[in-house]
């Protein structure tokens, strides 16, 4: 009879970053930015707090991740994912610090297309903390180191030569002249001056949405066109949100662009165009059995 393949487990793999990939840089600087916060400037979370994001958000990964994709990781993005809620999730609710790390992490896993998910896990986080825990959670100002425009400026630096790594300065030029349009345009409005509409570009928190949250590979149109006019469009909404007095409209603004990005990603398929993933990762298989053939 013709050979039948039986039943098998795929292999279970070790899965780590190489060197060259782009998360290990960014997870040194979101390391350096939590700790200048804690020791230099005005970072006000505790360190328990800390401690729990970062926790819960590398346990879960490596646990789901083993589970449903057969890895066993190293978890980098969730490292991230945990620091990004730490450096601007604000809540004295410990709690928060427990949930926000475990939705981001979820919405990996749990909210994808048949090839990958579309959220920021940190923003679809921050998101959810923000709608769904009646007031608990607000986004930590600007200002929480001091206002100090050298804080951006390092942020800026560093998140230039990721941008780079990534091939995501388009998205991060579009980003930054929208906001600068729309800031004129609202000024014009009337809703005040330069330093009104200008000045959060100064604070820590538009630097760490700027570099760290928006332009996420996996998260972001395929192509550079749609970049482009993808940066330009959150700014747009933002800048809309923000002339109507809407608190936290960045985050708002790329949640709902993320949330129609599986559109985006099919179109650009149909047109038979593809980005590579920047990811730079090391693979191992250890054991498993792979498909095998008999006679019957």
């Amino acid at each position: 009879m013709d050979a039948i393949k039986q039943p098998s487990r795929s292999p279970f793999r070790i899965v780590i970053p190489s060197w060259r990939d782009p998360r290990v840089m960014m997870s040194v600087a979101l390391t350096l930015w939590t700790v200048l916060g804690q020791t230099t400037f005005y970072f006000n979370r505790d360190l328990f707090q800390l401690g729990l994001a970062v926790g819960v958000a590398c346990l879960l990964d490596m646990v789901l991740a083993g589970v449903v994709m057969r890895q066993l990781i190293l978890p980098l993005s969730a490292y991230q994912t945990a620091l990004s809620i730490g450096l601007l999730l604000e809540s004295y609710d410990w709690r928060l610090f427990v949930i926000a790390p475990a939705w981001g992490v979820l919405s990996k896993y749990l909210i994808r297309n048949s090839k990958q998910h579309f959220f920021n896990p940190s923003n679809f986080a921050l998101v959810m903390a923000l709608l769904l825990t009646h007031g608990r959670a607000t986004i930590a100002p600007g200002s929480q180191w001091g206002a100090d425009y050298r804080v951006s400026v390092v942020i800026a630096v560093i998140g230039m030569v990721m941008m780079i790594r990534v091939n995501r300065v388009g998205l991060v030029f579009s980003w930054v002249g929208g906001y600068v349009f729309m800031s004129i345009l609202r000024m014009a409005g009337g809703q005040g001056g330069a330093v009104f509409t200008l000045g959060p570009m100064t604070g820590a928190e538009f630097a760490l949405f700027t570099f760290s949250m928006l332009p996420d590979p996996k998260a972001s149109p395929p192509t550079a066109r749609g970049r482009l006019w993808w940066g330009f469009s959150i700014a747009v909404l933002d800048g809309v949100m923000r002339y109507y007095e809407m608190r936290y409209s960045m985050f708002y603004s790329l949640f709902i662009h993320t949330a129609i990005l599986p559109i985006m990603r099919w179109v650009a398929e149909k047109a038979g165009l593809q980005e590579a993933d920047p990811w730079k990762l090391v693979t191992l298989s250890i054991f498993g059995k792979r498909p095998v053939s008999s006679n019957s």
